[in-house]
Parts: structure tokens; C-alpha cells; sequence
């Protein structure tokens, strides 16, 4: 599969004591790059309501390689890297610019489930979309 890239400023106030980006930071750069990935498709938050499933995360694993400071710009990419009936996995890259420089690694987990919180199957009108735009998603056999 390809994947999603989009572009971020760092903000000041992302900023800690030390004069780089906070380590928590990092999670929220993911999460904005997740939204806008799941928006490339179609879907934001009420629609995935209204088709009666939600993705929410139960895991994530992150490697920091390099600070970030204020004013750097970054891209964040989404790559969907592989599926079982309900959980899949994402991996996601915080890349410094203009050189790409890997500043954070990350591996997250997460679970298709219905509005209460039971987890269903990943629906095909989730998986299709995907699959057109950036092409197939491996089925995982262990994680």
C-alpha cells in the first residue's frame, strides 16, 4: 500500500522546558495525519458514526530518532500495513523537511468496532475506498 503524507508546522506551545517538541506531541501529529487519511477517503468522525463503526486505538508503539523544534516543518504519513477481521495496523513516520529526516517511528494498532464499543469486522465500504486509492491491504497473520 502507499502511503498518506500530509505537511505540519511545529507550533511554539509544542514546545517543552528543553526547547524541543514534547515527546506527546508525537501522538498528536499521528492522530491529525490518521484524521486527514480517513478524510482522503470520505470519512470523518460523523460518518463513520453514521455507518455505525468506529476505529479507536488500542496501541501504540513509538521510536523518537530526532528532536523537532519550533517552526520545523514536517510531514506525517499513514501507511496501512496490514489486517486481521477486526484490528489492523498502521504504521507512521514523522519525517523533518526539506530532507526527510526521521524524527519519530510509530506502530499503531487499532479495532473496528460498533457504537457501543464491540468489535466488528473492517466494513468493505472502509476497505474499497482504501484499496482504490492506495492500494491492497495485507492480511496479518501474527502481531
Amino acid at each position: 500500500m502507499e502511503e498518506f503524507v500530509t505537511t505540519l508546522k511545529v507550533r511554539s506551545y509544542e514546545c517543552d522546558i528543553y526547547g524541543h517538541v514534547n515527546n506527546a506531541v508525537y501522538l498528536q501529529y499521528c492522530e491529525a495525519a490518521r484524521v486527514e487519511f480517513l478524510e482522503s477517503l470520505g470519512y470523518d468522525l460523523q460518518k463513520l458514526k453514521e455507518a455505525n463503526f468506529l476505529l479507536p486505538i488500542v496501541r501504540i508503539e513509538i521510536d523518537y530518532k530526532k528532536p523537532l523544534f519550533m517552526n520545523d516543518l514536517i510531514e506525517v504519513s499513514v501507511k496501512w500495513v496490514g489486517r486481521k477481521t477486526s484490528s489492523a495496523v498502521f504504521e507512521q513516520q514523522i519525517r523533518k523537511l526539506p530532507d526527510k529526516q526521521l524524527a519519530a517511528r510509530a506502530r499503531v494498532t487499532w479495532v473496528c468496532t460498533d457504537l457501543r464499543g464491540k468489535p466488528k469486522p473492517i466494513p468493505d465500504i472502509l476497505i474499497q475506498p482504501v484499496k482504490a486509492k492506495y492500494g491492497d491491504v495485507p492480511q496479518l497473520n501474527n502481531y
